[in-house]
């Protein structure tokens, strides 16, 4: 068997469900939509000009519906335990843009749901156009079109996941199995929690934080009504406590990591940072020859190169 034969297989093995099916699109409704998701119009004809269709492509369609099946089932699979495999080099443009083609043809599933959760359209609008901002990311990356962060956009599609101003929550229940720990003070096992993500665009100063933490509990208290959130949770590298030591008290940083109570173990995390700094894929840089054009990347860099590590760190706080 081929790469592309495994790789096949290994999405049509998934459990089928009974879901509203596929709808093959024109070439003009595919463009509206990447347009919504936030697609660059660099990779609209790529992805328009691989787009798959049940009589063209059929195991590649047939791929698709079950990807779309896991998604939107009644028992769903967990999306932290969704593992949709990267497609084959083999396959060129067709495997690099085949996640991209899952979410522009589950679309109007996602729009269907948010409408019955009655969800305002700029939500929605900029919680499904973090697909473009990854596409953006993977140009920078490979130098090259495609997108290679399907298991992250679950959450989107499937209605855990918010984008509120600058912020995105994702409800999310805490537990010591996932997050090694539990707070002193805070949140405790089997304790429901808005998991905080930044996203890379824009500075993250703290009155835009301050917004979306207080959009936070009337949103998901109006659309969310049998659930509670009264804590945050964040893990990431923004909240490693080394970066104060050389980042000023008044950096968006610094401030936003003082809105957090710490806890559990903080792991190794360089290939992140490198990631959201410098958009290099895990694994790849010289160190030498990275720009350190702001102090940001200048502390990035020295501390690798002085044989130190970053580290994730995991925090919590109340809700407003």
């Amino acid at each position: 068997m081929s790469e592309t034969d495994d790789w096949l297989a290994a999405l049509l093995k998934q459990p089928a469900a009974d879901v509203a099916d596929l709808e093959p699109v024109t070439t003009d409704e595919a463009a509206r939509r990447l347009a919504l998701l936030g697609v660059p119009d660099v990779d609209h004809a790529g992805v328009l000009a691989t787009l798959p269709g049940p009589n063209r492509t059929p195991e590649l369609w047939e791929a698709l519906r079950r990807c779309h099946q896991v998604l939107y089932a009644a028992d769903p699979i967990p999306s932290r335990k969704i593992d949709w495999p990267n497609a084959p080099a083999e396959l060129g443009a067709a495997g690099r843009y085949f996640y991209v083609h899952l979410f522009l043809l589950a679309l109007p599933s996602v729009l269907n749901l948010h409408r019955r959760l009655d969800i305002p359209f700029d939500v929605t609008a900029a919680t499904v156009q973090d697909l473009g901002a990854k596409v953006v990311s993977y140009r920078k990356y490979y130098d090259t079109g495609g997108f290679d962060r399907q298991g992250w956009l679950v959450r989107h599609f499937r209605g855990t996941l918010f984008r509120l101003g600058k912020l995105q929550f994702d409800r999310a229940v805490l537990t010591v199995d996932e997050y090694k720990a539990e707070s002193a003070t805070g949140p405790k096992e089997g304790t429901p929690v808005l998991e905080v993500h930044i996203p890379g665009d824009g500075p993250m100063t703290p009155e835009a934080c301050d917004e979306s933490f207080r959009r936070a509990r009337p949103f998901f208290a109006r659309h969310f009504p049998d659930e509670s959130y009264e804590h945050g949770t964040c893990r990431s590298w923004l909240l490693d406590p080394q970066l104060a030591d050389h980042l000023k008290d008044t950096s968006n940083i610094v401030r936003f990591q003082r809105l957090w109570t710490t806890f559990g173990p903080a792991p190794d995390c360089d290939s992140d940072v490198l990631e959201f700094v410098y958009h290099l894929p895990p694994g790849t840089g010289d160190l030498a020859a990275l720009p350190q054009d702001t102090t940001l990347q200048r502390t990035i860099v020295s501390h690798l190169q002085s044989g130190g590590h970053w580290r994730q760190g995991c925090g919590w706080l109340a809700l407003p």
